[in-house]
Parts: structure tokens; sequence; C-alpha cells
């Protein structure tokens, strides 16, 4: 087991996120983020006693490039058998994030329902600091500023300790394939001002920025 991996497994243990005998689903977008949890979780399950599902989401916002993730998801569970609900989503007019948001956790929450499972998803330290300067930003109490937890209720995040960076590297380390969504360079949604235009200046302060919000939300 590797750094990455025992940082993860050791995170997991922290949090008692997963017992022996979970069938725990990952939410799987198709990304970088996603991706990495998706191969650790399935290079694990047989020595920790899991059942691997997944669950993709496509919110029909992005036509004929969302159709494609879905269908790279589609193949990318089919090769390792591990089953996968998906589900198309129908936005309505000027859909927005929150929207989407709940949207997804609904789908995941009736997943988990159904199949006695915990649901993991793949937040990330980076994805935490950038909840915590939006509720700063919106002007959150200290529930907002503790930013994204590892656990909620079902949900999991095995990876909320990496940055993007990190989990990008490990991608290429391994030769994890992954999509990219164009969107999300699109500064016109509030998350990806805060991750393009916020987040960078606050690293030319403290490179160590990300790590430094989720020890203070921590």
């Amino acid at each position: 087991m590797d750094e990455f991996e025992a940082r993860a497994g050791a995170y997991i243990s922290q949090h008692q996120m997963l017992q022996k005998g979970d069938t725990v689903i990952v939410a799987l977008s198709g990304g970088a983020d996603s991706m990495a949890l998706f191969h650790f979780l399935f290079s694990v399950q047989n020595v920790w006693g899991l059942r691997l599902r997944a669950a993709h989401v496509n919110h029909g916002l992005r036509g004929a490039a969302a159709d494609g993730d879905a269908a790279f998801v589609r193949a990318q569970c089919a090769a390792r058998g591990v089953p996968l609900d998906e589900t198309l989503l129908s936005p309505p007019e000027n859909a927005g994030e929150e929207w989407g948001r709940q949207e997804r956790y609904a789908f995941f929450a009736r997943l988990a329902q159904a199949h006695g499972a915990k649901v993991a998803t793949a937040h990330t330290c980076s994805d935490n600091a950038e909840t915590v300067l939006f509720n700063l930003i919106r002007g959150a109490g200290t529930n907002g500023l503790s930013g994204i937890p590892p656990v909620r209720g079902s949900i999991i995040r095995p990876l909320i300790l990496c940055t993007k960076d990190e989990i990008v590297s490990e991608c290429g380390r391994r030769g994890i394939p992954f999509v990219f969504d164009s969107t999300n360079d699109d500064t016109d949604y509030t998350r990806n001002f805060i991750r393009h235009r916020i987040v960078p200046l606050a690293k030319e302060i403290n490179p160590a920025f990300e790590d430094a919000v989720s020890s203070s939300s921590e």
C-alpha cells in the first residue's frame, strides 16, 4: 500500500467510515477525483470485505459531452464487473449549482436505502477550502465554516484530506484514466470563480492554504 492509499485508509479508519461487509456506492462522475476514489476502493474491496457499486448522474446540461462521460463511466464499471446505477435528469429552466446538488444527493439517498449502502463521494481538501470560502463570503456561521464533513449520514468522503493536485498526480502515476468537464473552467459559476480566482491568490500567501483551511474547519 503506497502513501496515498495509506492516508485514505487511515482516514477511513479514524472516522469509522467503513466496516467489513459494507456495501459502498462510489459517486462516479468520471473525473479525476471520483476515478481515483473508484480505483482505490476497487483495490481494497476484497481485503476489506466490501461490496462495491457505482452511481452516475447525467444532469442533462451538457448534451453530447455528458453522454460521453456516462459512456466512459459505463465502460469503466463494466471492465471491472462493478454494478452501476445511472440517472438522467431533466433540468428546469435556469437550473443552477444548487439544483444539481440537491438532485444528486436525492438520487444517492434513494440508492443508499435501496441497497442498504454507504455512498462514497470524492470530495477533496481543495473542495473543502472552496466550500469554507463560499460559506464565509455568504456570511455563514460556525456550521458553514466547518466545511464539508467527512461523514454525514450514509455519505462518506474518504479523500477529504487530499488536494486536487495530489489526486491528479496519483491518477498520472497509476495511469488512471478520467474525463474532464469543461464547465469546471466556467467562472460564471460561483465555485469555479472561487477555485480559479480566489484560491490561487490565497496560495500566493500560503502555498498550503487548502490544508490550513481543512485543519481549521476540522
